[in-house]
């Protein structure tokens, strides 16, 4: 007889079926008077322990959910036993397990020192209350019983261990063979970094622009690092360097409160929503009270006006428009930027003398101040800037640098000196004129004749720069309803006679509602010692719906003024999630070149192949990539995806488990997970590969990691025993309905259903269930009988003697 017999409709043998049967018995559980279920099986019907009135903090062995204050924390293994006061008390490893924001130092008045657990009623307003019903466990202290937010450490650096990610590739041809690779490796132990970064070829070997070891300081908002790094500021160029460095880091921030942000104040007449929106982006909303308001933290996400409108509740409505524009170097209020670094400058010769540099910028009310220096025994130099909001006519910012440098030769030094005295100023503009024009940024930098940057200065070379002048640059983007034009220019004046160098390169898109794209470029650039050259090219691309996905047709014509008239026309094509591929075909009036390419991504590597044909050469090349990460804690794991900062997760022993659409666990129960670092980032499992016998204990993690950790998290489980019985005595009539099922440590596995049908969950492996009825015990052998069977098997229960 199946399940679906007594319920009149189809139940498989699931978790779900489980929930169903037990909830027939938890109705109204919460009962003052005993429930009466004689309308369900007559009067031969017993009433379970659960359901008589008093369902709290009943003794046995379950799986619940923990609730704190009303926030869910997890799954976990819970054991409730008898005592005569009914109360539960949680063990310290117990709770801990959990990362409660417990405060323990103020509830030690509720450790039982000799059982070594808390009993949370012992603590002013505290309460902790096992539901068998719902199997909820929950907990709850006052306020000062908690840990305030400033006390909970948020960052996680993860665990030591190691990521690599690579890159390579092979390739053959007629006149040559190539090997190439890139290489991305981090170790990690405790809250340290090491960092190491490579690319090269068989001919050249490897090249390293990266090999630091680094640390994330909170309290500073910063990150020390030493080795092969960059420096990092506004008012001039950065430049490789080996030494130590102390720098700002602004994705420690939350969004919200990265970049410029304009204040935005008023007063409320009546309590109201308050609306902040830039074009069609609603970027702030909020119920506010009567009285005086002001906003700081509102991020614009580009050039153009916000909007702040004001619903009252009065039911009058307002607005007020704010022009923003926004520089790099612009600031919010009371944020900074610093940088300060000490080492010697990469290429430089091996008796070079250390620099020091120091910059700061820093946002005040009326916009952004910034400053930097550099000490070199051959180089000094010291800047000052400022960038300014200007509200309706856009923002500017300005930086002037003086810089002293000292050369060992003075043959072909301006004027024949050692020593060379210089000043350089910059002046930058952006405005957003409506909807439609945005000049993202107008630039004019003038350059001293004895004037370098220390990027450029090596003291033992000549000032090879000395004859750069002015330069202008210009970005400016214009919409025309679904069409949009880019467009960039460059001039290069020159002193000592040389002629002037200029570059303009404009691209033209549009989209079509049918997903067809249209694109327009164009490119000139001029050299006083190269002469001119341009290029124009016209591109398409079609959609096309192809084995029930969107595949691409890519053709373009395009004209050089060195290479003459080139056609080329493509297709890609995705056959499956894990299979593209593309066909190409470029013809131009030197040679004709037809290339094919597929690509496939295992759950581990993504792996690529392509073949070339051009008039008489033909090559082939092979590509692979992906990442490997490891952990003392959990082993190894593998991916095709790349990212600095990532998640071990691990299920133990189980395959086949993705988290957040990750690939899926290798046969240890590892994977690797994508993180984003400083963010607060949900590791989710999809329980869909999952076993039944599988009874999880978590299913979500919540990790603020920072760059570059490697989290360890380990989703816990127990492997649970499901029989599908049907209970009879010794004459072979069934039991009646209620009747509670232990196993033969005592604690409760099931009740008995209609016609003596149980479907018992065992948490330890049992050899015998037994009933306790009317003061009489009688058991029925398990050990003989395969959990997880789907058809029902009749037991006897036999007295105990």
């Amino acid at each position: 007889m199946g399940v679906e017999m007594m319920f009149g409709f189809k139940c498989n043998y699931s978790i779900k079926c489980v929930l169903m049967l037990f909830s027939v018995y938890t109705l109204n559980a919460k009962a003052e008077s005993e429930l009466d279920l004689s309308f369900i099986n007559g009067s031969h019907t017993i009433i379970p322990d659960l359901l008589k009135g008093n369902t709290i903090n009943a003794p046995g062995e379950y799986i619940a959910d923990v609730f704190f204050n009303g926030t869910k924390y997890g799954r976990k293994k819970l054991i409730i036993k008898n005592n005569k006061d009914n109360k539960i008390c949680l063990s310290t490893n117990w709770l801990k397990s959990l990362d409660l924001p417990i405060n323990y130092k103020k509830i030690r008045s509720a450790f039982i020192v000799n059982n070594n657990c808390y009993d949370f009623t012992l603590v002013n307003s505290g309460k902790v209350s096992f539901d068998s019903s719902s199997q909820m466990l929950k907990i709850q202290l006052p306020q000062v019983a908690i840990l305030n937010a400033d006390n909970i450490q948020n960052w996680d650096y993860g665990s030591s261990g190691f990521r690599f990610n690579y890159s390579v590739g092979a390739s053959k041809s007629n006149n040559s063979e190539n090997l190439d690779g890139i290489f991305d490796l981090n170790a990690n132990h405790g809250q340290w970094v090491l960092s190491a970064k490579a690319s090269g070829n068989i001919d050249n070997g490897l090249t390293s622009p990266d090999l630091t070891l680094s640390t994330a300081i909170k309290a500073i908002r910063g990150d020390i690092i030493l080795g092969k790094t960059f420096t990092n500021t506004s008012a001039i160029p950065d430049f490789a360097f080996y030494g130590l460095t102390l720098r700002s880091n602004s994705s420690m921030l939350p969004w919200s409160k990265r970049g410029y942000a304009p204040i935005i104040d008023g007063v409320l007449n009546t309590n109201a929503r308050v609306t902040v929106k830039q074009g069609n982006y609603t970027l702030y909303t909020e119920n506010l009270p009567a009285g005086p308001f002001s906003l700081t933290d509102i991020s614009p996400i580009s050039n153009g006006d916000l909007v702040v409108i004001i619903d009252e509740d009065n039911g009058i409505s307002r607005s007020k428009t704010y022009p923003v524009t926004v520089l790099p170097s612009l600031l919010r209020i009371g944020d900074f930027s610093y940088n300060f670094a000490a080492g010697i400058k990469d290429n430089s010769s091996p008796n070079e003398n250390v620099f020091g540099l120091a910059s700061l910028d820093y946002g005040l009310d009326f916009g952004t101040l910034n400053s930097v220096s550099i000490l070199h025994p051959h180089y000094q130099s010291l800047g000052f800037g400022a960038s300014l909001p200007l509200g309706e006519l856009g923002a500017v910012s300005a930086n002037i640098n003086y810089a002293r440098s000292y050369y060992e030769q003075s043959s072909f030094q301006p004027k024949g000196n050692h020593t060379q005295k210089g000043l350089s100023a910059s002046l930058q503009y952006a405005k957003d004129f409506g909807e439609n024009i945005n000049v993202h940024l107008l630039t004019y930098r003038y350059t001293g004749e004895g004037y370098s940057d220390f990027s450029r200065f090596n003291t033992h070379d000549i000032h090879q720069y000395s004859d750069e002048r002015s330069r202008y640059e210009a970005r400016i983007t214009q919409r025309f309803g679904s069409s949009y034009l880019n467009a960039t220019g460059w001039y290069q004046e020159y002193r000592n006679g040389r002629s002037s160098d200029l570059g303009i390169n404009a691209t033209l898109s549009k989209n079509f509602e049918n997903g067809i794209s249209l694109g327009l470029n164009a490119t000139y650039s001029k050299s006083g010692l190269n002469g001119s050259d341009y290029s124009t090219s016209v591109n398409v691309s079609v959609p096309l719906d192809i084995w029930q996905r969107t595949q691409f047709i890519n053709s373009s014509i395009s004209y050089d003024s060195n290479l003459g008239s080139s056609f080329n026309s493509g297709m890609s094509f995705r056959a499956s999630d894990n299979i593209n591929s593309s066909v190409n075909l470029n013809v131009n009036k030197k040679q004709k070149t037809a290339s094919f390419y597929t690509g496939i991504g295992f759950d581990a590597v993504q792996t690529g192949f392509s073949v070339t044909q051009s008039n008489n050469n033909t090559s082939l090349s092979l590509s692979a990539s992906g990442s490997v990460a490891a952990s003392s804690d959990v082993g190894f794991a593998y991916s095709r995806d790349q990212s600095d900062t990532i998640a071990l997760a691990h299920i133990n022993g189980i395959k086949n488990v993705s988290f957040n659409g990750s690939s899926p666990t290798n046969a240890s129960g590892n994977t690797i997970v994508p993180l984003s670092n400083y963010q607060s980032n949900d590791i989710v499992i999809d329980t869909n590969n999952i076993p039944e016998n599988v009874e999880l204990l978590d299913s979500n993690f919540n990790v603020v990691p920072t760059n570059k950790a490697i989290i360890v998290r380990k989703y816990n489980y127990l492997t649970v025993h499901r029989y599908l019985l049907r209970v009879l005595d010794s004459k072979g009539n069934p039991y009646p309905m209620g009747t509670q099922i232990k196993n033969d440590k005592g604690n409760d596995v099931g009740f008995v259903a209609n016609n003596g049908v149980l479907v018992a969950t065992v948490y330890d492996k049992s050899n015998f269930l037994k009933v306790d009825s009317a003061g009489s015990i009688c058991k029925f052998d398990i050990s003989k009988i395969k959990s997880g069977n789907k058809s029902i098997t009749d037991v006897y229960c036999k007295l105990s003697r």
